[in-house]
C-alpha cells in the first residue's frame, strides 16, 4: 500500500513537471479557466453586495422588519394602480393611529413636478409631508430645519431639499434661497443629508414642503398618496399587515371578493422587488461564465491531444519499460488537474481584483467570501478532468508495440 502511495506521489510529481515545462501550454490551458472564473467570483459578490447594500439603506431609513408602507390605489407592488387613487385619507390614518401595535405613522403626498430656481428647471419629485416624516425615516438636516407643526399649521411656504436637490438647482448653498413649483415660490429652511439610490430610486432628489401646504397650494386635494407605519418592535408584519387591510377594506366599502384600493408593502417585498433584476442579470452572467468554462475546457482537450499526439513515443516507451495504461491515465489526469487548480486560485484572486475596482468607483460593495474559493475551485477541477478524460484515455490506450517498432 505504502509503495502504491509512493508511486502515485511519483506520477503526480512528473506530471507537474511536464506541466510547467510548456509555460505557453498552461498559459492557454489555464487562461479559459482564469476568466470564467473570475467572472463567476466577482457576480457572485457584486450581486451579494448590491443586496447588502439595498437592506442597509432600508434599516438607514427606519425600513426595517418593525415598518411597512401603505400606497394609495390597488395593483401589483410599484406597478401603476388599477383602481381608484383617491380613497386614502388623513382619518384613515387617525384610526390606524388607535391600533395597539402601532408606533407612528407619516403620511404623504407626492407628485413629480415641474421645480425651477434661477439655476435650474426640471421635473423633481415634490413631497407633502408632517415633521414626524423625518423622524419616522431617521432622516437628519444637513443645514438648516426640518418642518416644523407651526409650519403645518400656518400652511408655510417652506421647503426642505434632498442633498442632490439642493446641489443641482443651488449649488450647493441653499438655505435662505427660493424654489417654484407650480407658479408658488417656497424658501428653503434645511438640507437633507445624503442617503444614495435604491435601484433606480433616486433617495436625494426631492422638495419637502408641509402637507397641509401641498394640499392647499400644490396638489389641491385632500387624500394622500402613501403613509408609512412604524410598529412596536416585534410585531408580526402578516398579521399587522391583515389587521390594517380589513380596517381599510371596511373604511372603504369594498366588499368581499373585490379588489383593494390600496396596497400594503413590507420591506421584504421591496428587497425582493429591487434585486429580482439584478438576480436575472446575475443568472445571465453565470450562464456566460458556465459557457466560458465549456469554451476553456475545449481548449484544454484539443491541446491535450495535441500533447499526446506529440508525446506518443514517450508514452509507449514508458509503457514498455512497466507503466500501466491506469498510471498514463492518472499522469495526463493530473497534468489537466494541475492546470484546473491553477486557473481556478487564479481566476479567485482575478475575481477579487475585478470586484475592488468595482467597489472603489460605484457605490456597491462586493461581499467577499472565502468559502466561495471551494465551489470555483469546484467548478475549475470538473472543467479540467471532464475534457481532459478523453485525452488521457486515448493515451492510455496507445499500442506500444506498433509504436516502437
Amino acid at each position: 500500500m505504502e509503495g502504491l502511495s509512493r508511486r502515485r506521489t511519483q506520477l503526480l510529481g512528473e506530471a507537474w513537471r511536464e506541466l510547467v515545462s510548456s509555460k505557453l501550454n498552461l498559459f492557454f490551458m489555464a487562461f479559459g479557466l482564469v476568466v470564467g472564473v473570475a467572472a463567476m467570483t466577482s457576480i457572485h459578490s457584486l450581486g451579494r453586495g448590491t443586496q447588502v447594500a439595498i437592506i442597509q439603506i432600508l434599516e438607514n431609513l427606519n425600513f426595517g422588519s418593525n415598518a411597512f408602507l401603505i400606497l394609495a390605489g390597488g395593483g401589483k407592488f410599484f406597478g401603476p394602480a388599477t383602481t381608484r387613487r383617491d380613497t386614502l385619507t388623513l382619518e384613515d390614518m387617525d384610526v390606524l393611529k388607535r391600533l395597539e401595535f402601532v408606533v407612528q405613522i407619516s403620511p404623504v403626498q407626492v407628485g413629480m413636478l415641474q421645480v425651477s430656481s434661477p439655476r435650474n428647471a426640471e421635473v423633481t419629485r415634490v413631497i407633502g409631508a408632517y415633521p414626524i416624516y423625518q423622524r419616522i425615516n431617521n432622516w437628519q438636516v444637513k443645514e438648516g430645519r426640518f418642518i416644523t407643526p407651526w409650519d403645518l399649521k400656518h400652511r408655510a411656504k417652506v421647503c426642505v431639499l434632498g442633498y442632490e436637490t439642493a446641489r443641482r438647482f443651488f449649488g450647493g448653498e441653499a438655505l435662505g434661497k427660493r424654489l417654484r413649483v407650480r407658479g408658488v415660490y417656497f424658501q428653503v429652511v434645511g438640507v437633507l443629508e445624503k442617503k444614495g439610490v435604491i435601484g433606480r430610486y433616486k433617495l436625494d432628489e426631492r422638495v419637502i414642503v408641509p402637507l397641509t401646504t401641498s394640499q392647499k397650494r400644490i396638489f389641491n386635494r385632500e387624500w394622500i398618496d402613501a403613509a408609512k407605519i412604524l410598529a412596536v418592535k416585534g410585531t408580526d408584519l402578516r398579521e399587522a399587515k391583515e389587521v390594517v387591510a380589513r380596517i381599510l377594506r371596511r373604511r372603504h366599502h369594498i366588499g368581499p371578493g373585490d379588489v383593494d384600493d390600496f396596497r400594503i408593502i413590507t420591506p421584504d417585498q421591496i428587497v425582493a422587488f429591487l434585486t429580482r433584476a439584478s438576480r436575472t442579470l446575475t443568472a445571465l452572467l453565470l450562464v456566460i461564465s458556465f459557457i466560458t468554462l465549456v469554451v476553456s475546457g475545449v481548449i484544454i482537450m484539443n491541446i491535450m491531444y495535441a500533447i499526446v499526439e506529440e508525446k506518443k513515443r514517450i508514452i509507449a516507451l514508458r509503457m514498455a519499460l512497466g507503466a500501466s495504461p491506469g498510471d498514463i491515465m492518472i499522469h495526463y489526469l493530473a497534468i489537466t488537474g494541475g492546470v484546473a487548480l491553477v486557473g481556478g486560485v487564479g481566476g479567485y484572486l482575478l475575481g477579487l481584483l475585478i470586484v475592488l475596482v468595482i467597489s472603489h468607483f460605484s457605490p456597491i460593495s462586493g461581499v467577499y467570501d472565502i468559502l466561495f474559493l471551494f465551489p470555483s475551485l469546484l467548478f475549475a477541477l470538473v472543467t479540467g478532468l471532464l475534457f481532459g478524460l478523453a485525452p488521457a484515455r486515448r493515451a492510455s490506450k496507445l499500442p506500444p508495440a506498433e509504436l516502437l517498432a
